[in-house]
């Protein structure tokens, strides 16, 4: 190796490292800026171009970003990785039919690794896997994966399948099966929280983040965006008869980044007398002054349903709380992050199409979550004012 070719690669490796922390650090026009140098440097580096890819996408710029993936992808860069990246873009864009292909068939399942997967997959092997094969009087198994919010929003289409096949049955979470069978929306859907011999009567089995692609499922045609699950009243939850009741969250499973804030940001939020905060926070190590706190008593989504029934408004992050606030047809006010999930689309969407009840105040620049919380307080100001 020449002394500029040793210059060079360490030059790559010093802006690989600086471009990464950038990126964490949320710097992403500076993250960019050098990706794009080592893409310079090295234009055979694969891996380059699909870093520069997903900052892009995080930055909004779509055409280029799906420029390096497939740049990426051609230099020899993991298929799968690539395709569940370009499947995430087209998802972003709405294009449901090439984003859940992408993700769900192109990608050999990397959508599914590292996610709360179920491993009920490897207890069901012996049954035929679904793909499409057809489904007219056959008893499909839809099991749950990924997390808890994925299953609130994707069981809307358990209804669509049952139209086609007549026979399913959803092998649920514990902890959310008992809200399920609770809707009447799910009245011919047999939940069940664990198999038992009921696997003899099974002709197919499928994830249930397929059933979309498999059922050729569009943004146009979103289903049950009123609403699904139903509203209970069984407990006491201590709220208030006189006072607007807001419930908030803020933390995701496992403290996702861009799912979560800090708790003294809903301090902030919560600084109106007129209003009854209800922290619904589980497993928070770090409580709101001042702000009833019930996340303790909540065991599973038939509390959640309970209690979110029982509210004016919930105030959230992207968590499940956000999807059984939507299901229910609870006013829900989404904080999201600057660059979100696929699943609230593009920065000029201030509503959700899965959730007509779910309003959103989006990061105007990265790291920023003083302006939606702000706007949030002008809406307090608006419903208690009606």
């Amino acid at each position: 190796m020449t002394s500029m070719q040793e210059e060079q690669t360490s030059e790559l490796d010093f802006l690989d490292h600086l471009a990464f922390d950038l990126f964490q650090e949320e710097c992403f026009e500076k993250s960019a800026l050098c990706y794009e140098r080592m893409v310079k440097l090295g234009p055979d580096r694969a891996k380059s171009y699909y870093n520069l890819g997903v900052v892009l996408h995080d930055l909004g710029h779509f055409d280029h970003s799906l420029i390096c993936y497939e740049k990426a992808r051609d230099l020899g860069y993991d298929s799968s990785k690539v395709n569940l990246s370009i499947g995430m873009h087209f998802l972003k864009l709405r294009d449901f039919k090439n984003g859940f292909e992408y993700v769900d068939s192109k990608s050999n399942g990397a959508w599914r690794l590292g996610k709360n997967f179920d491993t009920n997959e490897d207890r069901l092997s012996d049954i035929e896997l679904w793909e499409g094969q057809d489904p007219q009087g056959k008893n499909i198994l839809v099991y749950s994966e990924q997390g808890f919010g994925d299953n609130i929003q994707f069981s809307r289409y358990l209804p669509e399948l049952y139209q086609l096949c007549g026979d399913v049955t959803f092998l649920c979470y514990d902890a959310l099966a008992p809200a399920l069978r609770n809707s009447h929306v799910f009245d011919d859907i047999n939940v069940l929280d664990s198999i038992g011999e009921y696997v003899i009567d099974l002709d197919y089995r499928v994830p249930l983040l397929s059933v979309p692609r498999l059922i050729d499922a569009t943004f146009d045609d979103i289903p049950l965006a009123s609403g699904y699950l139903t509203e209970t009243y069984h407990k006491d939850w201590g709220l208030s008869s006189d006072r607007l009741n807001v419930a908030v969250a803020w933390e995701a499973t496992k403290r996702d980044t861009r799912r979560s804030i800090s708790p003294d940001l809903i301090q902030n939020l919560c600084d109106n007398p007129r209003i009854n905060f209800i922290d619904i926070q589980k497993g928070s190590t770090q409580g709101i002054d001042g702000v009833m706190h019930v996340g303790d008593r909540i065991k599973d989504f038939t509390d959640t349903v309970d209690i979110l029934s029982q509210c004016d408004l919930l105030v959230s992050t992207d968590t499940a709380m956000t999807h059984v606030g939507g299901a229910l047809g609870v006013p829900t006010h989404l904080l999201l992050h600057y660059s979100a999930d696929w699943r609230w689309f593009t920065c000029d969407m201030d509503y959700s199409p899965w959730y007509e009840s779910v309003s959103i105040f989006r990061q105007k620049t990265p790291q920023d979550w003083t302006s939606p919380i702000n706007e949030v307080k002008k809406n307090f100001s608006i419903l208690l004012n009606q």
